[in-house]
């Protein structure tokens, strides 16, 4: 809403692109002004400055007593830090996880967890006709995930309660969605150094996951083994569980 007035679908993209417009301005500058913003973009002075303002009380721009203009603020710096994070992890995990899958002859994934899911970041599919796919991109629930079970349980329990949702959704008929026995699970992991997914996150699937922590212990990602669950049986887990710890622990050496 703006000056009390809905905005239109094409409005609110339009306001959309002039905001983003604004981040590449300030990025590419290192700092911006109300007047400078106005006339680069062909915009008003006063929708510049609304911009600007708008962007600063977000966090992704900053304007600090005695500053002239507008910078990059902590919301932009944690994203970009974020990202070349991941493209980091994912160049040095590659060939380990290559690797990894031609010993176990299954699916390996890397995933990066953005509050309550999980996002494929790189996989490798093994040479099975039945076979997990890797679609880049892919999001989950974290709570269904072995990976994302790997990484929530070195979470604050109260920061986790405070960042998935009261009701946790479910994508199979496995998937956990009682808090109280979310609750256990993330401490079973947090004991054990490992996580299952028993048909949580799909019918007939299985899989384990690791996290992969950095030279001070915070968690970089997570790797997984999926596999149909005839293949990969619980009885089997212990063992895959040790083969992605001692993967993980390749990838963190290279950090």
């Amino acid at each position: 809403m703006v000056d009390g007035k809905h905005l239109s679908a094409t409005e609110a993209l339009a306001s959309v692109t002039k905001a983003l417009d604004v981040l590449v301005l300030a990025h590419d500058r290192g700092e911006v002004g109300v007047t400078e913003t106005a006339r680069e973009l062909g915009i008003s002075r006063s929708t510049a400055h609304r911009i600007l303002v708008t962007l600063q009380r977000t966090g992704f721009l900053r304007h600090d007593p005695g500053q002239h203009g507008y910078s990059a603020g902590p919301q932009l710096v944690r994203m970009g830090l974020a990202a070349i994070a991941q493209l980091d992890v994912r160049r040095q995990a590659r060939r380990p996880l290559e690797e990894l899958s031609e010993k176990l002859q299954e699916t390996v994934c890397l995933y990066s967890l953005d509050a309550a899911v999980v996002r494929l970041l790189d996989g490798v599919e093994c040479r099975h006709v039945l076979r997990v796919s890797v679609p880049l991109g892919q999001e989950l629930p974290a709570h269904v995930t072995a990976a994302g079970k790997a990484l929530l349980a070195l979470r604050d329990p109260a920061d986790v309660r405070a960042t998935l949702p009261a009701a946790l959704p479910a994508t199979a008929a496995g998937s956990i969605t009682e808090w109280p026995l979310l609750e256990v699970e993330l401490e079973e992991v947090r004991v054990r150094g490992w996580a299952a997914d028993l048909e949580e996150s799909a019918h007939d699937l299985h899989g384990v996951g690791v996290a992969i922590r950095n030279r001070i212990g915070e968690p970089l990602a997570a790797i997984s083994v999926y596999a149909p669950a005839v293949r990969l049986r619980e009885q089997d887990m212990p063992a895959v569980a040790t083969a992605l710890q001692e993967t993980a622990a390749t990838i963190a050496r290279a950090e």
